[in-house]
Parts: structure tokens; sequence; C-alpha cells
């Protein structure tokens, strides 16, 4: 099976199992664009409205590649407050401007949905110019919505979370948990917190609680990240650290235009200039053991 990631006709791989776009069993990015930072394709592709496949070309793959790798230098972590990635791609088709390069499913999955030559709309970050500069990856996770009092799009009289003898596990719709390609396939917790599971920390003004990702999704998310780093070597092996503490900060950054590495959607938009506030990729997410992983691999 295919393990590798694209840009521009290059490959990288990761170590893990990659469904492309062009797979039956991949989803293709609904609503790709143009990067204006690169010039290699018809320039009408880099606004709305989205066209069919057939319009997307690379005009030079090789002097399109040494744009990206001029011009890509964030990798920003997403939930995607979904069941599965089948359900996240669901809700990319409906929209008219949506769109992500990867979805990590729960089962650690990977798909990537579109060559990283183009741009996809997923944070514009709070100077609007956050897509340019990124590649994206939504990871399955409901985020607050599994929490039964907190549910806004999902609502339930229970949390979508039940303790059973063997840990915590999400309870998954059968339209949705049949879509899993590694089948069947039961969904929990990398790490839980005390008797409650969940995890709560405020992010950009919001207290976020939510339960962890799952350890199948780390260990791919990992392999992803140093894959593109080498792809695109803009993308640095680091996350936001502050330098004193050495803790992992969760809000936005001061320089977060300037960042270059793996970072959440939190440290880029916090609604300051007047788009959405966001907080992914959560209160969970561990981002100490991204930390240690990419140290170690260094040395």
């Amino acid at each position: 099976m295919n393990q590798n990631i694209i840009a521009c006709g290059q490959k990288v791989d990761i170590g893990t199992p990659v469904v492309l776009w062009t797979d039956k069993k991949g989803f293709e990015c609904p609503n790709k664009r143009g990067r204006q930072t690169c010039s290699q394709h018809d320039s009408s592709l880099n606004d709305a409205p989205s066209q069919k496949s057939s319009s997307y070309k690379i005009k030079n793959p090789e002097t399109a590649y040494k744009e990206l790798t001029k011009n890509v230098y964030q990798f920003v972590l997403h939930y995607d407050v979904c069941y599965t990635s089948f359900h996240c791609h669901q809700l990319m088709v409906e929209s008219p401007f949506k769109g992500s390069h990867f979805y990590l499913d729960l089962d650690g999955t990977l798909f990537q949905t579109c060559d990283l030559y183009w741009k996809t709309n997923t944070a514009p970050a709070d100077d609007k110019k956050g897509n340019e500069r990124a590649v994206h990856v939504e990871i399955s996770n409901l985020s607050w919505e599994a929490l039964a009092k907190q549910a806004e799009y999902y609502p339930s009289k229970k949390d979508k979370y039940k303790k059973t003898e063997k840990g915590w596990k999400l309870d998954i719709p059968d339209e949705y948990k049949t879509k899993i390609l590694n089948t069947p396939f039961t969904a929990m917790p990398s790490r839980t917190f005390g008797g409650r599971g969940y995890f709560s920390k405020k992010i950009n003004g919001k207290m976020v609680r939510m339960w962890d990702f799952t350890e199948e999704q780390y260990e791919t998310l990992i392999k992803l990240s140093i894959g593109l780093n080498k792809l695109l070597p803009g993308i640095k092996l680091q996350v936001p650290t502050d330098k004193e503490s050495g803790k992992h900060p969760l809000d936005r950054l001061k320089n977060f235009s300037r960042f270059s590495g793996i970072l959440g959607h939190s440290h880029v938009q916090n609604g300051s200039t007047g788009l959405e506030c966001k907080y992914d990729p959560g209160s969970a997410f561990n981002w100490s053991r991204l930390h240690r992983t990419f140290k170690k691999s260094k040395s």
C-alpha cells in the first residue's frame, strides 16, 4: 500500500499507509485553491469559486516545488469536531470553501486529499494570510461535542464516551463506524484525566473540555510531521514552547505568522481581527509528546 505523501510530484515515504485522493477509498479536496505565492498554475484558481478537478494543473512541477519549499513553513493541526474522517469529508463537500490537505482518522489512517502545492482554506489566521504558508490536517475528535452538556452540533442525553472495564470508549454511530478502514476498531483516548476521563483547559478565553486523541492518531501524526519536514524543510520539527518555563502555550502566539514548524489553529487565530476564534487541537492534545519525539529525532 502507498506510504508516500506528495508535493508537486515529489514523494516522501512516511512509514505508514497513506490513502491518496486518487485511490478508490480516498477523499478528494472539494475546495482547493491556488497559492498566491506560487506561479505554476492558472491564477484564476487563487480565489473562489471552486473549479472542477481537471482545472487544477501544475505547469512546471520542478519550479512549483521550489516555490512551495520557499513559501510553506507551517503545519497546522485541527480537530475536526466529527466522529470520523468520512464524517469530516461530508462536511467539507457541503461547504463552498473549506478543505484540508490531510484527514487523520481515529484508527490512525491518513488521507491526503490533494497535492500539497494547492492551498486549502482551513486556517486563514488573524493576518488572513495563514493558508498561503501552511499545510493542514483535520484530526478526528469531537472536542467539546463529546460532552452531552456542551454538545451544540450533535445533541445527546449521554456523553459520547462511556467508561468500560478496559477504559473510556467512544460510542460511534453505525453510519460512521462502518466507514473506518480498520474495522472493527475501538476508539479509546491515548490518555485520560482522573476519574472523569476528559481534559479541561482554557484556550483563547474558552474552557475546552475534551477527551484525548487515540494512540493510533499520535503515532501517525508524528510520522507525518517528520515526513513533511523532509518534503518541505521550512516546516521545522518544533512546536510552540515557552523558553523560560518549558511549557507549551495554547493561546495565539505573538509571532504566529513567523513561527516555522508544527502548531495548532489556536496558535494563529484568536478572532481579534474579526475572524472566528479557534481552540484546536484543544486541551487534551499532547504537545509534550511531540516535543520530546522531535528533540530525540534531532539528536
